[in-house]
């Protein structure tokens, strides 16, 4: 028989719950309020992140404990320490921030509250507590860090190539801190109102399944063969019994370009759910906002506090996590849930620390197709790694761009027919300019109409 868990407490013992349900309710708070236009933020001409997507997962409870755009204080410990103010543990400064010019049209100060509108759309208030200015560089360079401060896992310094280092470095100079509130609620449009499960939702949606341990799948990308295998036998292995429920967590945002565009990725995952490629009765498909920093061990941290809200027991983490290029060392984010990284704040895995994670770590190795056992085979279970056929992200790209049917060794055939679908829909396979002005433009989600008066 073997350990049973039961679904693990929120990150800081409860969940945040910051979304006004009644619509009159949300239109009071707003009332009389000086209103600003949500603006993404630019690199190079293109939209890298809009900060309505983080408002959305901190006021559902996805990054519980934060209810808001850190002040300063709280920014310096996250950075020195992956720590928030009450010491849960998070690992990215979060902010709102805002240029010279536009903050100075506002007129706000510090005790104010500000309507923040989307799509001309009356959507979320920040209660302002602190206005202050910002280093880019220096947040950019201290959030990711660098070979000399983290020699455990940094191998090359961050520069324009890594999209989170790029994100940070993009930011406005100036930051209004304070507690969100959405005060008018998204409705989800087609493909993600099927998949739409915040923390709370989930955790209901895991007991009606009757599921008490739960391991979850991070993803970025359409799943191949390997991927597959991965979420298949990762739920069958650590010191418990198999899981009862794999849940994928797609992230959901804006990416750097030759990734797939979203909408291809999360009905690819549930692709494989209704070809039964795994049981449907065991495997889930979701989605949080967030567009994605690139972090490795980094965001691994963000991955393990996002699925523990969800209710999630166990967390996969394999090569190169959630990691672009050779910044960090490939196994970096299984050395933080293994040993820990001292650099970064943890003497130990984030599990054994004070006020620690409460999701468990399965790290995982690598899954290859080997052509003597004619199978996918698991790193150290096969003897022929000399003949082993890695799975390959970038040529399986490249045989979608060419048009060309990846054998269903690689890449099952409904999940190459869901990335056509999404194909023929933005005339190109693979995330580019066009396509982030597209999610600039539309979104994820449409707002209902409200009406705000303009005095209390």
């Amino acid at each position: 028989m073997g350990l049973k868990i039961d679904m693990p407490e929120p990150n800081g013992g409860r969940l945040v719950d910051r979304v006004v349900k009644k619509p009159e309710i949300g239109a009071k708070m707003a009332a009389g309020c000086p209103a600003f236009d949500i603006k993404p933020t630019m690199f190079k001409g293109s939209p890298i992140r809009n900060v309505y997507r983080e408002i959305v997962s901190i006021c559902y409870g996805f990054f519980s404990p934060v209810e808001g755009s850190m002040v300063r204080e709280e920014v310096e410990r996250v950075l020195k320490e992956r720590r928030l103010l009450n010491d849960c543990i998070f690992p990215y400064p979060l902010v709102f921030d805002i240029t010279e010019e536009d903050l100075k049209g506002l007129g706000v100060e510090e005790g104010d509250r500000l309507l923040l509108r989307l799509k001309g759309q009356p959507f979320a208030v920040i209660d302002i507590e602190e206005i202050y200015k910002i280093d880019t560089d220096d947040l950019a360079t201290r959030t990711f860090g660098t070979p000399e401060n983290n020699p455990e896992v940094v191998r090359e310094p961050f520069n324009e190539k890594h999209p989170g280092y790029v994100i940070y470095k993009s930011l406005n100079p100036y930051v209004i801190g304070g507690k969100f509130f959405i005060v008018n609620p998204p409705k989800f449009r087609e493909p993600f109102d099927r998949f739409w499960f915040p923390p709370a939702e989930a955790r209901k949606e895991f007991k009606n399944k009757g599921w008490r341990t739960v391991i979850a799948h991070q993803t970025r990308n359409v799943p191949h063969v390997g991927h597959e295998f991965l979420m298949k036998n990762a739920a069958y292995m650590g010191d418990t019994e198999p899981c009862h429920g794999i849940v994928v967590n797609a992230i959901i945002g804006a990416k750097r370009l030759g990734d797939y565009p979203d909408e291809a990725i999360i009905e690819a995952h549930a692709a494989t759910n209704e070809g039964k490629y795994i049981k449907p009765e065991r495997h889930m498909v979701t989605f949080t906002l967030w567009d994605m920093r690139y972090g490795n061990p980094i965001e691994s941290l963000l991955h393990g506090i996002i699925r523990q809200n969800m209710g999630v027991s166990w967390h996969m983490f394999g090569r190169d996590h959630a990691a672009v290029g050779e910044f960090y060392d490939e196994y970096a984010t299984q050395i933080l849930w293994g040993e820990g990284i001292p650099s970064f704040g943890f003497e130990a895995p984030p599990t054994d620390v004070y006020a620690g994670l409460k999701i468990r770590p399965q790290n995982m190795q690598e899954f290859w197709y080997c052509p003597v056992c004619g199978e996918i085979a698991y790193k150290g279970n096969c003897g022929h790694i000399d003949e082993k056929q890695k799975f390959s992200g970038s040529f399986i790209r490249g045989m979608v761009r060419e048009g060309v049917f990846p054998p269903k060794v690689i890449m099952r055939p409904e999940v190459y027919k869901a990335v056509v679908k999404w194909w023929k829909k933005f005339n190109y396979p693979f995330v580019n300019s066009a396509y982030l002005e597209y999610k600039n433009k539309e979104g994820e989600f449409d707002l209902p109409a409200m009406e705000v008066s303009e005095k209390r």
